[in-house]
């Protein structure tokens, strides 16, 4: 009886035992992962809160930069618009400034992509005149891409006359008028 009592000692032992390391491993599993929820926790909590900061932080250098720049940029945007209608002012009155060898009376102006077409000698005599392409710039201005395009047009001579006639070259069957509102040309002549 001794040696089976020894035994169901021995059973009831080894079971506690495991029990008691079970429990342990589930206990250690839990703390664990407690741990590590708390960990993300603080380090989400963390990150979020060096991005407010950094955040703030660039708001304020943004705000230092502009407020000690405010001046500087408004006194260039100043500048940029007078040299913008200085421009605008001189290409309509540079007919009539000294030194400027055309007749104003032969003068048209255009604006866009080029300032100014004389028809020199058309107020004089309409034998013979010269058709001159200008270009009106001040301060450091230079030409831009489409202006150098029509300054190399005609320099290549690639300059055309053309006639157009609208009661004569649309056709006027195709023409469809719904309600005053939108006109549709189908067809021009060449």
């Amino acid at each position: 009886m001794s040696d089976q009592l020894g035994l169901v000692f021995l059973v009831l032992f080894v079971f506690a035992a495991s029990a008691c390391i079970c429990l342990s491993i589930t206990m250690s599993r839990r703390v664990q992962a407690g741990v590590n929820r708390w960990r993300n926790e603080e380090r989400q909590a963390l990150e979020t809160q060096l991005r407010q900061l950094a955040n703030a932080d660039a708001h304020t250098q943004i705000a230092r930069w502009k407020q000690q720049h405010e001046q500087e940029i408004r006194l260039d945007a100043v500048q940029r618009s007078s040299a913008v209608t200085r421009g605008n002012v001189t290409e309509h009155i540079v007919p009539y400034l000294p030194g400027f060898d055309l007749n104003p009376k032969d003068i048209r102006f255009l604006g866009t992509p080029i300032d100014l077409i004389a028809f020199k000698g058309l107020n004089d005599s309409m034998e013979e005149i010269e058709i001159v392409f200008i270009e009106v710039k001040t301060g450091g201005s230079v030409l831009s891409a489409r202006e150098r395009a029509v300054k190399k047009a005609v320099e290549q001579k690639r300059v055309s006359w053309r006639v157009f006639n609208p009661d004569v070259d649309v056709d006027r069957q195709k023409i469809s008028d719904r309600g005053g509102k939108h006109v549709k040309i189908d067809s021009i002549s060449q």
